[in-house]
């Protein structure tokens, strides 16, 4: 793999980097009430992460293979809109700054001085799983995937947690981009706390292709006002090469308006953007 595509694997893996939260205790052992889907889904949206922006910084351990990177860093959201992400080594200044938006994945890497812009297929291609802005956007607040309907689910108890299954998730039609007829099948696992109904863990893979699957697992969390946010997550890629990715998140700050600083220097030369 050559050093373009390792960047730009390490560049996904920080859009990774910010993901929801889990309770500090383990599954209740105790017997758990049954609840048909419709109730566990409304729990669900109820306990959803709502704001206007959001701040954090982190410490990421990012394993590629047999590769180990330590990264430390900042994010910033803008909810429904942008996510602006910072990297630096253990001690250092930035080394990369990535910009997400809808449509769009931007990225510089001042250590070579090179840059990227491109569409979320790339990004698919390179780590063999799914990805779009509203479904990262999801994984970062532990929320719904609001943009995707919900066709041929079920509901039922799982190692002491409550788990949704949902068999068939496709885009809304509103929210398909111009000249996209439709988009890809999904397959959801979600599994909630059965105390605050807050997602522990969540699958999603495409319809028919157990390889394609990206996993996310909400470890700690911490109360910031009145509402919990991360404070630790593990993140496992089935890639080609497995790629898993642990988080830890410092101060954290919401609803305080933000500024998202990118601008490519001109002297940075552009990344090849085909795999």
């Amino acid at each position: 793999m050559n050093k373009r595509i390792s960047f730009i694997l390490v560049f996904i893996a920080a859009i990774l980097l910010v993901s929801s939260c889990r309770s500090t205790r383990s599954a209740l052992k105790r017997p758990l009430k049954e609840y048909g889907f419709d109730y566990l889904y409304k729990k669900m949206l109820e306990n959803q992460v709502n704001f206007s922006y959001l701040s954090a910084k982190f410490n990421v351990v990012y394993y590629q293979g047999k590769k180990k990177t330590d990264l430390r860093g900042q994010f910033r959201i803008k909810k429904d809109s942008l996510t602006w992400i910072s990297l630096s080594p253990a001690l250092g200044i930035e080394a990369a700054r990535i910009l997400l938006s809808d449509d769009s994945v931007k990225f510089i890497n001042r250590l070579n001085k090179t840059y990227f812009t491109g569409e979320y297929k790339l990004i698919d291609s390179l780590l063999n799983t799914t990805l779009d802005y509203s479904i990262l956007e999801a994984m970062i607040l532990g929320n719904e995937l609001t943009e995707y309907d919900i066709n041929k689910f079920r509901a039922s108890i799982d190692g002491g947690l409550y788990r949704i299954t949902i068999q068939e998730r496709r885009k809304i039609r509103k929210y398909l981009k111009t000249n996209e007829i439709s988009s890809k099948v999904l397959v959801q696992n979600i599994w909630l706390n059965p105390d605050n109904f807050k997602i522990n863990k969540v699958e999603l893979k495409e319809l028919g292709d157990d390889n394609r699957k990206l996993e996310v697992i909400y470890m700690d969390y911490q109360e910031v006002d009145g509402i919990l946010l991360p404070e630790e997550v593990q993140i496992n890629i089935s890639a080609s090469t497995p790629i898993d990715i642990n988080i830890r998140f410092g101060k954290t700050e919401i609803n305080e308006p933000l500024r998202f600083p990118f601008a490519i220097p001109r002297k940075y030369d552009e990344l090849i953007t085909s795999p």
